[in-house]
């Protein structure tokens, strides 16, 4: 959520700023529609690049700070969450109608019970990325200077 909220200042704010100077200027070259068109079109494209680029810089950021981590539990836990996360949800959303289906399991009754039961593995797996993070950095702070 976040992620689309930076992004949408990112791109409207600019993107505003350069759409209303194009129409501004429109009004005072008396440009036709069509050029107008044109360089409302060209505008939109290079804001949404420059988003795009920005993004993936940052993401290379996030990418080259954690493959320089100190350790190897360090550099490997975010994937092993994700992971186990995706597992979880594979084995829930996938594995067990199909175990069901050919009578291998007995079905499941979700309930109120079972909804919960899901969303505590949703939270479970959020949680755990985040208070891992939180604890890496706290461990950072904590480090005695050398």
């Amino acid at each position: 959520m976040m992620a689309l909220a930076w992004l949408g200042k990112a791109l409207a704010a600019p993107l505003a700023e350069t759409i209303l100077a194009l129409l501004r200027e429109a009004r005072e070259r008396r440009m036709s529609e069509q050029a107008l068109r044109m360089e409302l079109e060209r505008a939109i494209a290079e804001n949404v690049a420059r988003v795009a680029a920005e993004e993936l810089w940052a993401r290379r950021d996030v990418l080259r700070a954690e493959i320089a981590g100190e350790s190897a539990l360090q550099r490997l836990w975010r994937p092993v969450v994700a992971l186990t996360a995706f597992f979880s949800y594979w084995y829930v959303i996938v594995a067990v109608p199909h175990l069901v289906a050919w009578g291998v399991m007995a079905p499941p009754r979700f309930g109120e019970k079972g909804l919960d039961n899901l969303f505590w593995l949703a939270a479970i797996s959020v949680g755990g990325y985040i208070g891992a993070r939180t604890a890496e950095k706290l461990a950072r702070l904590r480090r005695p200077a050398p």
